[in-house]
């Protein structure tokens, strides 16, 4: 026997946030996380502008910006109440979100 659990609206508790630049170098954004989903805004002088809205598999339990050495941009730093994590970078010109590092960042220092 299977059950299926599912929501009908979108969470609106915010359960992290963070600040950076994350979409680029220049850009100033806030990131939220509500329970299962990271939403993206970019600061501007009228206000906050969404960039993306993600679902996430799993509850979000931490939330972190990091810039690695030489790095231009923030890296996304995210982990579940299940202790699973990943790293997500923004990619400018597709517009998309990426699991790891972006190539730009792969000849870093380690």
């Amino acid at each position: 026997m299977w059950n299926y659990c599912v929501t009908a609206h979108k969470p609106t508790t915010v359960t992290a946030s963070v600040v950076g630049n994350f979409t680029s170098e220049n850009e100033l954004n806030l990131i939220v996380a509500k329970c299962t989903r990271v939403e993206i805004y970019l600061l501007t002088a009228e206000g906050l502008q969404a960039v993306k809205d993600v679902p996430i598999y799993g509850r979000i339990s931490t939330l972190e910006l990091f810039r690695p050495p030489g790095a231009k941009q923030d890296l996304l730093f995210l982990c579940t109440e299940r202790y699973k994590f990943c790293v997500l970078a923004y990619d400018a010109v597709e517009e998309l979100l990426e699991t790891g590092l972006p190539p730009s960042a792969s000849n870093l220092p380690t």
